[in-house]
């Protein structure tokens, strides 16, 4: 949920960023014994891009201080110390869909300012890695990992990392990278050809990654409780939109055009269709003359040469199988939080709501570059909005106190 190749370009940054691994952002909300309850005397956040506060394919620490782990901390009264990014962050976030212009002056895809020194501690309460993947808080070093892994953990994983702060209580949202890149792609099975790996984990690589995190996890900090939250559907994203609606709308086509920089065909096979359609991406390939994306939009796979049709195309059965796969991670999620005793949390009940109400808009504004996919989707399409991070804490604070008894305030 980041820019991978970015990161594989910086990732010689690695041996200047493990330096600094004590350094990190001290942001102490309460004092020792927490307003909250002694459950909250230590908070610790795992997981991935959306924990850690990636906003509009960019982090600072702007973004990094909206995320939804901090807002906890603060409603729990409890210290909480994060990875602060300096400057314009690494990589700076997106300013403008339209230019492509990113946040603070000079910044390019290259950008990465490192961390801020404000203070230094040993100690994180949000270890959380833009990009991770289920398998990488038990491991220092994947095939997922990055510039930010070292840059956030110094050599450590997520898990030993985490029980360095002798957490009492953590929050877990990881699993989305497993699915998210074949879910905009398209692509959910591998396709070598075009460089997508599909689906990642399967369901029993899903959960021997998930059980090894939360057992290194529990046996580190006996009497550990927490919440675990489901991973987001990707069809609820705004970045995808049903086909027959691009179909059926002359204006939403002559946008399409105009953001592509030239004429772009929609094939009658999108009327009426029901598969999903990542525009931004198809569109972004066809302003650049991709060899695998003309300039025509082809809801199926069998009406044209592949991979049009294919690539950025999720047909119905594609959205079932890619659906399923994450309801059955979610099953096991949750039964997971129900047999260590801790509070379990479905985001998707909240996105599909809000794509259902408009507030997840069915098509992107492409005519608006700050505010292409409404306001609680940042400017990628994919991230939740400082906005949106509000609300998520709120869901989490309700599911908290429901099963814990707890009474922490919701978040203004």
């Amino acid at each position: 949920m980041h820019r991978l190749n970015h990161f594989a370009r910086v990732a010689a940054l690695g041996a200047v960023v493990s330096l600094a691994a004590c350094e990190s952002k001290r942001d102490v909300l309460g004092p020792t014994t927490p307003p909250g309850g002694d459950i909250f005397k230590s908070y610790v956040a795992l997981g991935n891009s959306i924990t850690a506060g990636f906003q509009s394919n960019g982090i600072n620490d702007s973004t990094q201080r909206q995320s939804y782990a901090r807002l906890l901390a603060a409603s729990m009264g409890t210290q909480y110390h994060y990875p602060s990014i300096a400057g314009r962050g690494c990589t700076p976030p997106i300013a403008n869909t339209q230019t492509g212009a990113l946040v603070g002056t000079g910044s390019t895809g290259q950008t990465c300012d490192l961390r801020a020194a404000s203070s230094v501690t040993d100690i994180l309460n949000n270890v959380a890695v833009p990009g991770a993947r289920v398998l990488d808080p038990t491991s220092a070093n994947t095939v997922a990992s990055n510039a930010l892994t070292t840059f956030i953990l110094g050599g450590r994983t997520q898990v030993t990392k985490a029980l360095e702060a002798q957490p009492t209580f953590a929050s877990i949202w990881i699993g989305n990278n497993d699915v998210l890149v074949a879910g905009l792609s398209g692509i959910i099975v591998p396709q070598p050809a075009l460089g997508q790996n599909g689906i990642i984990s399967t369901l029993a690589q899903f959960q021997t990654s998930y059980e090894a995190m939360i057992s290194q996890l529990t046996a580190g900090a006996p009497g550990l409780k927490g919440v675990l939250i489901g991973v987001a559907q990707v069809g609820n994203l705004p970045s995808l939109s049903f086909g027959g609606l691009i179909a059926s709308s002359a204006a939403i086509q002559a946008g399409i055009t105009a953001a592509a920089g030239k004429p772009v065909t929609v094939h009658p096979n999108c009327t009426g269709s029901t598969s999903l359609i990542n525009v931004p991406s198809l569109v972004g390939a066809i302003r650049a003359n991709s060899p695998v994306a003309p300039p025509i939009i082809s809801c199926d796979k069998t009406s044209l040469t592949f991979p049009v049709g294919d690539l950025f195309v999720l047909d119905a059965q594609e959205q079932a199988t890619l659906s399923a796969t994450i309801s059955a991670y979610n099953a096991y999620i949750k039964g997971k939080a129900d047999a260590i005793g801790f509070a379990y949390y479905d985001p998707n009940i909240l996105f599909a709501a809000k794509r259902t109400n408009g507030e997840i808009p069915p098509f992107p504004n492409l005519a608006n570059a700050t505010a292409t996919f409404g306001n609680l989707i940042s400017l990628d399409g994919v991230h939740p909005s400082a906005a949106a991070h509000i609300i998520i804490a709120n869901e989490l604070i309700a599911a908290i106190n429901a099963k814990y008894g707890t009474t922490l305030k919701p978040v203004p």
